[in-house]
Parts: C-alpha cells; structure tokens; sequence
C-alpha cells in the first residue's frame, strides 16, 4: 500500500507540474528516497533584420517570416534518488516538437562519494559552455561554435565522473569521461564507431576562498570520434587545378570509411567582486577537424558544418576548424540588474578565406564561411534567481565571399525579448 501511495503522489505531481526542469526543487521525500519535479519554460519574442534568415537563435526563420512569438524551452524533468542509485528523466517541448532532454541512470560510489557511473542520454562532458545551464546561460543561446561541434549539448553512452564534493583537499577538481554514440539525441546510432570525449576542470574558487575572487577556474577538453562515409568520395582541403579548395579522393574504399572528428579545447573563468558588482568573464578557444557536407540552398548552408545526428546521405567535407568566444557579465550592485556582452568566432574551414570560398573550381560552399557575433544583453534575475526577464541583440557577420547569396555580410541581425520562469 505505501508503494501504491507513493506511485500515485507522484502521478498527481506529475500532472500538476506538466510544463517544467530543473529548479531542483524536492516535491516528496521520505526518510529512504527522494524524488523531485522540476521545470522552466523560456518564451520569446524575436525580431530579425530580414525574413527567412538562417540562424542559430533559437533556430532559422521560416520563409517570409521576419518576427516570431515562440517557446524556445518548455521542460520537464522527473529524479529519483536511493541509497547509491539514481535516475533523471527530462523532457523538452519545442515548436509543436517533443523530444528527451535526459534519460540517465547513476551508480555513485559511496565511501567517498567521488565517483560516478552513469548511462543513457546525458551531457557531453566538453568544455564549459556545452554542460552550461541553458536557464543560466547569461547571453541568449550558446555560441555559433558549441552550437556546431555539440547541436544537442547531449548524446547516448557511458559517462565516468570524478567529482570530489566533499572532500576539502580534492573538491576543486571536476574530471569526466564518456564513450558516446556521437549521434546526439538520436537513438538510432547510424555506424558502429563510438566516440570519446573527456574534460578536466579545475575551479580554483573553491580552493583558495577569495572573497574578491570568487571565481576563477579553467580546464581542458578532448573529444576523438569519426563520422561515417556512406558514399565512394571524400572531399579534402587541396590545391584544384590551380586553386585553393577542395580536391576530390574517389574510391570505393571511402564507402564505409570515417573522416575524423577531433576537438581539442581550454577555456577559463574569472569573476572579480567590487562596489559595483561581481564583474565575470567567460572564455573558451576550439580547434580540430570537423567533417561537413555541402551546402544545398542557403537556409542550410552556414549550419552544413554541424555535427552529423543521421548518416549523411552525400559527399563528406573535411575541414579544420577554429573558434572561440568570450562573455563578460556584470552584476550591477545589489540590484537584480546585469549586463552582458558577449563575441562569438567560428571559422568552419582555416584554409579558405574570403573570396577564395565559393571561387570556380574550388568545390567549396557556404559551408566554408566564418562568422562573428557580437551579442550585448542586459536581464533582471528575480524571485531568488527563478525568473528573468531579458533583452538580447545579436549583430552577426560573415565573410564576403564568391558564393552569391553571400558576396557581402547579409541581414541577419537578431533581437530576442525573453521571459523565463522555473518552478
């Protein structure tokens, strides 16, 4: 009877709470388990410079469409807690889309309660802005370049994590593992090549106390995998008949083969407190080789170089890629006023520039093109940080290149007015 009990005040939670994640709030708990619902929803309204943009604010524009009330967040999450096993099941509602956000069963070890085992859909443990708080995150989306490498922030595998909490002398180490699908949210893995990633974070804060320096830390990342040719040419960065591109390997052994997908990053953290505030600053600098395709039409074109979450269907582009970004955010006061200005690089192919991409016999696309952002925001974080009510603008621009549609910077400025809340 008291199973029954449980099962049915959960249900009822479940019901009550049908819109939301992640404020870790516990709704039932008993002297055994601990169970809690959580959520948030983020609605916005934004405003681009021209209709039918690509973009990477909350997605590209449909055709003829320049402005839009959306949902850009709406989850849900359920946790389950008991002696050394626990679970995280999360859902996202996106734009008339459901979809998982987590699915993950935990073992920690518990004499220490240092190590973890975990398995199912969870983050990938890259670099500092991938695991980031989407609720959190002090500018309106993830950067061009985490948006690219990492389009789901998430994948399926096993995950490994040493995270010292309550040890004095070790809790400024942070250190995870994981052997990952390297499909993102999809389940149906199209090859049979697993892909690692690891990430080691040190946050400093926690080890000297300063009261002026509250935060400081930095890290290193890794990630090692491959993405599946399915057909019998692979497009590498050459010399093609006299001009810099893209040369094409014909053979019937690239059907099958993989073109690898490496990143290597270091990011930091630094946060300086003083009359007027805490003063942060954010940065992080990838580079590696990141396979792509070709781009078809020029909605998918800049966004041709993101990771694979199906088995692409045409030729694979290999490119070496760099990208960085920096975010400087300042708390004004005691007042819930901040402000945020944020620069944002990816350059999707090093070897190519400007109107070199896009020349005749080349073989390159608008896959090709780099792109800066600047972002400036400011926001109120009320009702102890559960609500927010911000205003971003994102001045995006890319490379003049030889490709039509973009022999000069297009209209692709964005203005996001957003309100969010967690419960």
């Amino acid at each position: 009877m008291k199973s029954l009990k449980t099962l049915s005040t959960v249900f009822i939670l479940l019901l009550l709470s049908a819109y939301s994640t992640k404020a870790q709030i516990t709704v039932y708990k008993d002297s055994v388990r601990n169970v809690f619902l959580t959520g948030y929803i983020q609605a916005q309204y934004e405003k681009a410079d021209s209709a039918g943009i690509p973009s990477f604010d909350g997605g590209d524009f449909p055709p003829n469409v320049d402005s839009r009330f959306m949902l850009r967040r709406t989850r849900f999450a359920v946790g389950y807690a008991e002696k050394f096993f626990s679970a995280n099941f999360e859902v996202d509602y996106i734009q008339n889309n459901v979809r998982l956000a987590n699915a993950f069963v935990q073992f920690t070890e518990q004499k220490f309660k240092a190590l973890s085992l975990g398995l199912g859909l969870g983050t990938v443990p890259f670099g500092l802005e991938t695991p980031y708080s989407s609720f959190a995150l002090e500018s309106a989306e993830r950067s061009r370049l985490i948006q690219t490498l990492f389009p789901d922030e998430k994948d399926c595998g096993v995950q490994l994590i040493f995270n010292p909490k309550n040890s004095a002398k070790w809790n400024f180490i942070t250190a995870s593992v994981a052997l990952l699908n390297g499909a993102g949210r999809n389940f149906n893995d199209y090859d049979s090549k697993k892909n690692f990633s690891g990430s080691l974070q040190f946050n400093l804060g926690n080890k000297f106390k300063l009261n002026s320096l509250p935060v400081l830390g930095a890290g290193v990342s890794y990630y090692n995998g491959g993405s599946r040719s399915n057909t019998n040419v692979m497009l590498y960065n050459g010399i093609n008949n006299g001009v810099k591109g893209f040369v094409l390997n014909t053979s019937p052994q690239n059907i099958g083969a993989y073109a690898k997908r490496i990143y290597t990053g270091f990011n930091g953290q630094v946060g300086v407190n003083s009359p007027i505030g805490l003063s942060k600053l954010n940065f992080e600098y990838i580079w590696g080789d990141q396979p792509g395709v070709a781009s078809s039409s020029t909605i998918n074109g800049p966004q041709s170089s993101r990771s694979f979450t199906a088995q692409p269907s045409t030729n694979i582009y290999n490119r070496e890629f760099n990208g960085y970004f920096f975010t400087f955010n300042q708390s004004i006061g005691k007042t819930p006023l901040n402000i945020m200005v944020k620069y944002d690089w990816y350059d999707p192919n090093t070897f190519l520039s400007g109107r070199e991409i896009g020349a005749a016999s080349s073989n390159s696309t608008s896959g090709d093109i780099a792109y800066s952002t600047w972002s400036f925001g400011t926001y109120l974080n009320l009702l102890k940080g559960n609500a927010r009510l911000a205003a971003y603008y994102d001045i995006v621009k890319n490379e003049k290149t030889s490709v039509p549609e973009y022999s000069n910077d297009i209209k692709d400025d964005v203005l996001t007015l957003r309100m969010q809340f967690r419960f």
